[in-house]
């Protein structure tokens, strides 16, 4: 367990030792910031010059959503970088033999800096969401986002030859933020054209109460989970190469 806290320790370092990287790493807080203070008065000002009764209103909890969402793909994209690197370089392989070994190496460079994203996105969507989430939802939503930040990053890193590619690749990552807009702007059975994006079934969930909801979870949990393992073998095996 040292080795592994050593490397963690290290690979932060690594992160914010480069700005850019740094600075996506509060772009959660900019953004929980900008949605609590600029969306309610967006929709103040719209209401007045309309005289509609609400607007934005009633997409208050796809704003809480973009920023659980977004949350574990900004701290995987800064965790990928040096990751690719690493492999590039042939880090990755050295450290797979010494004693941190490969299960080590991805506790240390997937496992703890999901955890902490997931952690960052609950303490900001807590203090700044705009809908009225409740605390379990919350809860789920940062623990999808734990299993989405490892998936995310693992799949991405899997599929890219070097840093240009993941780069390019990483960008694809966005998709993932269509599933919400697909459960609210689309209509049944179109909707479901999403269905293989995780956060589609879970914006399901929050929107409905009633066993729609709660299968809606399981589904969003179980994919999640399938590209959890697919893309965590793809990721060893390549690095083994």
């Amino acid at each position: 367990m040292k080795a592994v806290r050593i490397s963690f320790f290290r690979f932060v370092k690594e992160i914010f030792f480069d700005a850019m990287l740094a600075s996506i790493s509060v772009l959660p807080i900019f953004l929980g910031l900008l949605f609590k203070f600029g969306v309610p008065f967006l929709e103040t000002f719209l209401v007045r010059k309309t005289g509609l009764s609400e607007i934005l209103a009633p997409y208050y909890l796809l704003f809480d959503l973009t920023i659980m969402f977004a949350t574990p793909i900004m701290f995987g994209y800064a965790g990928l970088m040096v990751i690719l690197e690493e492999r590039d370089s042939g880090v990755m392989k050295y450290l797979s033999v010494t004693p941190l070994g490969t299960k080590g190496y991805l506790f240390s460079r997937l496992v703890f800096i999901s955890a902490i994203s997931a952690i960052y996105g609950f303490v900001v969507e807590l203090f700044l969401h705009l809908s009225d989430i409740d605390l379990l939802r919350l809860i789920f939503g940062n623990i999808f986002g734990f299993l989405s930040g490892i998936w995310i990053v693992s799949l991405v890193a899997a599929l890219a030859s070097n840093k240009v590619e993941g780069l390019a690749l990483s960008k694809f990552s966005g998709i993932l933020i269509l599933g919400p807009f697909a459960s609210f702007f689309i209509e049944a059975p179109f909707k479901y054209l999403a269905f293989f994006l995780p956060t589609f079934w879970f914006t399901e969930y929050c929107l409905h109460e009633n066993a729609d909801g709660f299968f809606s979870l399981i589904f969003s949990f179980g994919i999640s989970a399938l590209y959890l393992f697919l893309s965590l073998r793809e990721f060893v095996r390549k690095g083994n190469r």
